[in-house]
């Protein structure tokens, strides 16, 4: 009941912010979801706009201290921490930045694609990106959507693994062997074996309608959507339970 409590708070939070807060995945301050627009990494937030990734010392959170801004091309609509590498999905690729430094990002590569909407998560030097191009500001209905999977364990030459068609994809968890993909499209969260990363089988599906982004904090997962948080457990992944809807409004 007390992490039940704990990821409420979290979803709350995630819905004050419109896009949620994004915490490093390897950080013990909090859980994320993929559509987000800023990042904590230890005592440092990594926030974006358009064209910026920005750089602020939350060392005091009583007065954040503006360090750093770097210009990474247009079009920034996600940002994701995974170890000291910041991944940012923009409208034409996923963006790869150094962190080692964490007031003095580095650009280091950059993962091109065709225009599309485009969350990324990364687990285990595998980087997952859903690709929407059939919907206003991500690309025209001629384009394909699509789960693309890459290798990053070079952040200086990522390579793409596979591409598995979706339909209308939004938001996206990786957990171990799981991802969890939300997908307008086939109104439901649909759940992928990744135990290759380059070969991911679905194996199920969450039925819930317009679902947007996921948070996962084990046993408990939330599905957000237009109008409402949804949690389950999904203990049985592919017999995840319904627990508790929470509307927005």
């Amino acid at each position: 009941m007390k992490k039940l409590f704990l990821i409420l708070n979290a979803a709350l939070l995630f819905s004050c912010a419109k896009e949620g807060s994004n915490l490093s995945n390897e950080s013990n301050t909090g859980k994320n979801g993929s559509l987000t627009r800023f990042a904590i990494k230890d005592d440092f937030m990594y926030a974006v706009d358009l064209n910026y990734l920005k750089v602020f010392d939350i060392s005091d959170g009583n007065e954040p201290v503006f360090k750093n801004k770097i210009m990474v091309d247009y079009g920034i609509e996600t940002i994701s921490i995974y170890g000291n590498y910041v991944y940012l999905g923009a409208v034409d690729g996923v963006y790869i930045i150094d962190i080692n430094s964490p007031q003095n990002p580095i650009e280091l590569e950059k993962i091109e694609h065709h225009i599309s909407c485009d969350p990324v998560v990364v687990q285990n030097d595998i980087a997952y990106s859903t690709q929407r191009s059939n919907a206003v500001g991500c690309g025209t209905n001629w384009s394909s959507s699509v789960l693309a999977v890459y290798d990053v364990s070079n952040p200086l030459s990522p390579s793409l693994l596979t591409n598995v068609e979706m339909s209308q994809p939004y938001g996206l968890a990786v957990e171990n062997n799981w991802l969890f993909v939300c997908d307008e499209g086939k109104e439901g969260v649909v759940i992928f074996d990744v135990s290759d990363p380059s070969n991911p089988i679905e194996k199920g599906k969450i039925n819930i309608e317009q679902p947007r982004d996921i948070i996962l904090a084990h046993p408990y997962m939330i599905i957000s959507s237009k109008t409402s948080f949804k949690i389950y457990n999904y203990s049985n992944v592919l017999e995840a339970t319904y627990v508790s809807t929470f509307q927005l409004n």
